[in-house]
């Protein structure tokens, strides 16, 4: 079981559906300098594990939400279907319905971040004062095979423990976990970030065999049209939003400095 972060819960309608959200950090008054907001969608849809980054980036003073999708972390109805184009598709209504006016950094890790790809690419449509981070970004091309995917597991998370994952999430999740891995097997993120305007953070563990320096690099150049492009690696491995999160939240702050200045 994941350590305890508090956390204010929050639900929000959209269309026939409501979404959780897991606020870290309290919204200033909104006024001529709109407060930023980070919005952290996590791998798999399992929210439990992110929280430590959470409540590291509100100690800096900003706003972290996370948001539960397709919905793992309680007992209510899904949110979405589990699949990346789904969450991120939810993540972008999100968005648009709750932060319209507010300078937002969509960070997503693993399977998050080809979600998070896809709500900014929806997103950057509709607005600016926008930002993306693709935190140990999954699957690379060797990946895109499940045999291979298997073997490379054991050696992405080598500085983490199975304790950082919330057992009650997973099995609530049962068998939708195979299906948004099945999802992003199919995903090919490395084109659909060629289409992204808005700034984009590559970021990575240094012993995540998910995604190492030549697959963030990989993404980074794709993202040919994108108004500030920047890599870096930091601490632990796959997991580091749960071992790392001041070094996460680091990364985070930056993005939303850049989502600030895009005009």
């Amino acid at each position: 079981m994941t350590t305890s972060f508090p956390a204010a819960e929050r639900r929000t309608a959209l269309g026939a559906h409501r979404v959780r959200s897991l606020h870290h950090g309290a919204q200033a008054a909104e006024g001529p300098h709109d407060p930023g907001l980070v919005v952290l969608l996590p791998g798999l849809g399992l929210p439990g594990y992110t929280l430590p980054t959470a409540a590291a980036i509100a100690s800096r003073g900003v706003e972290c939400a996370v948001l539960d999708v397709p919905g793992y972390g309680s007992s209510e109805p899904r949110s979405s279907r589990p699949t990346i184009d789904a969450i991120g598709s939810v993540a972008a209504q999100w968005i648009l319905q709750e932060a319209a006016n507010r300078p937002v950094v969509v960070l997503g890790h693993s399977t998050g971040a080809q979600a998070a790809l896809t709500s900014a690419l929806g997103l950057q449509t509709h607005r600016r004062r926008l930002a993306l981070v693709l935190a140990g970004p999954t699957f690379r091309p060797e990946h895109r095979r499940v045999l291979r995917l298997i073997a490379a597991t054991p050696f992405a998370y080598r500085d983490d423990r199975l304790a950082e994952i919330d057992i009650m999430e997973v099995l609530r999740a049962r068998s939708d976990l195979v299906r948004l891995v099945a999802s992003g097997l199919r995903d090919v993120p490395e084109d659909r970030v060629a289409g992204l305007f808005a700034p984009l953070s590559v970021m990575a563990g240094e012993h995540d065999s998910y995604a190492p320096p030549g697959w963030l690099s990989l993404l980074a150049a794709s993202a040919v049209g994108s108004a500030v492009v920047r890599t870096s690696i930091i601490g632990g491995s796959h997991n580091n939003l749960y071992t790392h999160p001041d070094e996460v939240a680091d990364v985070a702050l930056i993005a939303l400095e850049d989502a600030v200045a895009w005009p």
